[in-house]
């Protein structure tokens, strides 16, 4: 774990005459089609139909198209790359909500040593955030030293680690094949931890006695995911 120590097409419609050529494309052919729009490039208009051909106005065209090649297959493969973002972002059993699980069971125990050793440090104002490397990083307005005491505490819990890594690169996978939700903001390797405070979303990932009643659990992915929706809109930038 790293401390961190610092807090074409331009068209112009033109007036209509007798004289407009009329293009009809064939179905196989592109020289015909390439033929008329050079007709129509080349056409000149006059400002009265009585007078003699003198041209007042001519203007060449640039047309271009694009071609989107889809497929009952492909639209098909793009739902379900959804349904997989959506299962594993936001479900319960999903890997992100699953690696949050795996935290908050750790976190609990790894606060208490924190507090028995320094208790000031277990209510104070220090977050944890995921570098770039998938190493944990503390931030907050703390020496060095203390830093470095909550680093090592969260740093040799393997479980915790590992879960940490697992939280941040599924996230990002799968954020990256969703459509809506979290994927309407700009999050990435770079900037990952500074949109994602750790702690906090622990903290607010204790389930309510109703939840607990239902699901037999003290963890509630319904309130982590409210918490990651509250942390992406308050740090991240909608793209």
């Amino acid at each position: 774990m790293k401390v961190n120590s610092q807090n074409t097409t331009q068209a112009y419609p033109a007036t209509s005459t007798s004289r407009a050529p009329e293009i009809k494309q064939p179905a196989s052919s592109k020289e015909q089609l390439d033929t008329a729009l050079r007709k129509l490039a080349d056409d000149i208009y006059h400002k009265h139909e009585q007078q003699e051909p003198v041209p007042t106005y001519s203007q060449s065209i640039t047309m271009t198209s694009t071609n989107v090649f889809s497929s009952p297959e492909i639209e098909q493969e793009a739902l379900n790359n959804i349904w997989v973002a959506t299962v594993n972002l936001y479900m319960p059993g999903g890997e992100v909500p699953k690696s949050i699980e795996t935290m908050f069971s750790r976190y609990e125990a790894i606060m208490a040593e924190i507090a028995a050793e320094q208790p000031t440090l277990a209510n104070g104002d220090w977050g944890i955030a995921i570098n770039e490397s998938g190493e944990l990083e503390i931030t907050g307005q703390l020496s060095d030293d203390r830093k470095s005491f909550i680093a090592e505490k969260f740093d040799t819990d393997i479980a915790f680690a590992s879960a940490a890594k697992d939280f941040k690169s599924g996230f990002l996978k799968y954020l990256a094949m969703d459509a809506g939700g979290w994927s309407e903001y700009e999050v990435n390797e770079s900037n990952f931890l500074t949109i994602i405070d750790v702690k906090e979303l622990l903290d607010n990932s204790q389930a309510a006695e109703d939840f607990k009643q239902a699901w037999g659990k003290d963890f509630s992915w319904l309130e982590s995911n409210k918490n990651i929706s509250s942390q992406l809109e308050r740090n991240a930038l909608k793209k």
